[in-house]
């Protein structure tokens, strides 16, 4: 999903929404948004600049890492910068890409 939004002087930005919930629900944060950003940028995740050059992904992982009972963690978030794009990615899932 794209939502467009337009700034005040006549730049455009985008915001982009991906579910990866069960990304995150399989243990794979970085995977999820390694898939997700291949879809903005529009290339290959293996043609992409590696997300661990931006971001821990271990710590990520243990930041997210679900409940005893396979829940999603309550509502955190995390945000870091990925080339031009701002990405902030919650414990429901959701993650926003802004660029």
């Amino acid at each position: 999903m794209e939502i467009e939004s337009t700034a005040e002087n006549g730049d455009s930005n985008s915001t982009y929404v991906f579910d990866i919930s069960q990304h995150m629900l399989d243990g794979e944060v970085c995977t999820g948004i390694a898939l997700a950003l291949s879809e903005v940028v529009e290339r290959d995740p293996a043609q992409m600049t590696p997300l661990s050059s931006v971001v821990d992904c271990d710590a990520l992982q243990l930041f997210f890492r679900t409940r005893r009972y396979g829940d999603l963690r309550d509502d955190v978030s995390v945000s870091f910068p990925y080339d031009v794009y701002e990405v902030t990615v919650r414990s429901s899932g959701r993650m926003l890409v802004h660029g």
